[in-house]
């Protein structure tokens, strides 16, 4: 019973993301900011940093984090907050 629950919120969830971002892409389309090199390099360094906070909460289990490992994670943080604001600037909606 609980599984038809879960698969009931998760279907709701889905159906409002997918919902909120087509609104968006129909929003951005007209600007040309999809089609932006700045875009989908800042979309590929979201799933990078992801990536990277999953793999620290894998290692987290029993090995000490490298430190270099968090330099990577704080400097892809800094860079995606500019790309950010670059594309703020060149794209204002």
């Amino acid at each position: 019973m609980s599984w038809i629950i879960g698969l009931t919120l998760f279907g709701l969830a889905y159906w409002q993301v997918r919902r909120r971002a087509l609104e968006r892409a129909a929003e951005l389309s007209p600007t040309g900011m999809l089609r932006s090199p700045l875009y989908w390099i800042g979309s590929g360094l979201s799933v990078l940093l992801v990536g990277f906070v999953l793999l620290v909460g894998q290692m987290y289990r029993g090995a000490p984090i490298p430190a270099g490992l968090w330099i990577a994670i704080v400097a892809i943080f800094g860079v995606a907050l500019m790309i950010r604001r670059a594309l703020k600037w060149r794209y204002p909606v």
